[in-house]
């Protein structure tokens, strides 16, 4: 689970981060031009929001695993 949540604080700050220059690369990518720079931060959002669900998943299993063995 640890390596989930460093992978998506890393491609969250990789995305997101705006002197990182990778919205250059995305833009060749997904299209769009400066018409279309304001749809960016909604795919960064999508990237933290799926990147959460992942993680509270994660720790609905632990500890559905817990009390499983609990009993």
């Amino acid at each position: 689970m640890k390596k989930a949540i460093i992978m998506m604080i890393v491609v969250f700050a990789l995305v997101v981060w705006p002197f990182s220059g990778v919205w250059q690369l995305l833009s060749g990518i997904i299209g769009g031009g400066v018409r279309e720079s304001f749809i960016y931060p909604i795919y960064g959002g999508i990237i933290l929001l799926s990147g959460i669900i992942v993680v509270c998943t994660e720790l609905i299993l632990e500890e559905i695993r817990s009390l499983k063995d609990d009993k």
